[in-house]
């Protein structure tokens, strides 16, 4: 059975995504140290808004949806699960990665230009943004490293669920301690800590844990309490390690957006856009940065202000928008095909 969509969620789909282009494009203004260096959504008080709070974000919530829907995938299957989520992934993935991929092999007029065709293994399982600090060259044009995090997540999600139903306490101690202990150097991994899978894991499972607890974690004083709190990391400089703080921010965001969105999705018109927003979210993740990069290339030679900046930003946004409809029109063709219906009919057994 179908279950009631929640709302709330692709209200935080949209925002989630605004917060990851805007930091994106912010983060490429202020370290370039050409441009004036856009002000917002790049820095906050205890640290960056990119991958060490709005990635958090985009894992609980990603957490939260999956548990919602497939409490527990391995009764329908787990062939069905794995290529649900193969299905929601990398046919629009392949489709870019194929894109550009031509377009930069003919330009440099080398078929393995940037090493040994080995490497293109990464791209096949999405892990090349991943798994870049290790693999250097590589074939990497599009997505971000969480897409490769989020791979990995979902191929463990079923023994997630699974402890979700028997020792879902035990799993919250273990991963809460083992987030916390990254507060100290670990010599063990060579990926920064924020981009762990255990830390990627953690915001993940939290995501599980507020579906399982919904109707106590949904309340009002519960998101005022956390919304302030992140409110206060984000405004206001404390003694207390960054990585810890995005840890509490992620949290306190979530439950606020999750009750602003309560109210926002209850006007029809707002709630058309950001249904339509959270519908290509995941294409805007795998555009954002080929868009940026090439709108942002026009400017190379000249310096803008902050206002300008500002114009530049909008026409990217709309930019992303238009790409972002197109492929996932282009998606929705490709995996509606005969052809692919087929395939998933054979793999699935349905």
């Amino acid at each position: 059975m179908k279950k009631q969509r929640i709302e709330s969620f692709d209200f935080m789909r949209s925002v989630t995504a605004w917060i990851i282009v805007i930091y994106h494009f912010s983060g490429i203004l202020n370290m370039g140290g050409q441009h004036s260096g856009f002000p917002v959504l790049f820095t906050h008080a205890n640290g960056v808004w990119g991958e060490n709070t709005s990635v958090n974000i985009f894992f609980m919530l990603s957490g939260a949806s999956l548990y919602y829907n497939y409490k527990k995938p391995e009764e329908n299957s787990l062939r069905r699960y794995y290529f649900g989520r193969f299905k929601g992934l990398f046919p629009m993935f392949y489709m870019l990665w194929l894109f550009l991929f031509y377009q930069k092999a003919t330009t440099v007029g080398a078929l393995f230009y940037n090493g040994s065709p080995k490497s293109m293994l990464l791209t096949l399982f999405g892990m090349d943004g991943y798994l870049s600090y290790r693999f250097t060259q590589n074939y990497y044009f599009i997505g971000e490293w969480f897409l490769g995090a989020l791979v990995l997540l979902y191929i463990l999600y079923p023994l997630l669920a699974w402890c979700m139903r028997r020792c879902r306490i035990i799993v919250t101690i273990l991963l809460t301690g083992a987030v916390l202990a990254f507060h100290w150097p670990v010599p063990y991994f060579q990926i920064q800590r924020e981009r762990n899978l255990i830390v990627c894991m953690f915001a993940f499972w939290l995501g599980m844990i507020f579906i399982e607890y919904k109707d106590a974690l949904s309340a009002k004083w519960i998101a005022a309490v956390f919304g302030s709190v992140a409110l206060v990391f984000i405004f206001i400089k404390v003694p207390l390690d960054p990585f810890l703080c995005a840890q509490m921010i992620s949290i306190g965001l979530f439950l606020l957006f999750y009750h602003l969105g309560n109210y926002i999705m209850k006007v029809p018109k707002i709630r058309t856009f950001f249904t339509y927003t959270a519908g290509i979210s995941y294409a805007i993740f795998l555009l954002q940065h080929v868009v940026m990069g090439q709108v942002l290339n026009l400017f190379s030679r000249t310096r803008l202000t902050v206002p300008q900046e500002t114009a530049v930003l909008v026409a990217t946004m709309l930019l992303i928008y238009l790409f972002a409809d197109v492929l996932t029109r282009l998606n929705k063709l490709l995996t509606n095909s005969g052809w692919f219906r087929k395939i998933q009919s054979i793999i699935t057994g349905n």
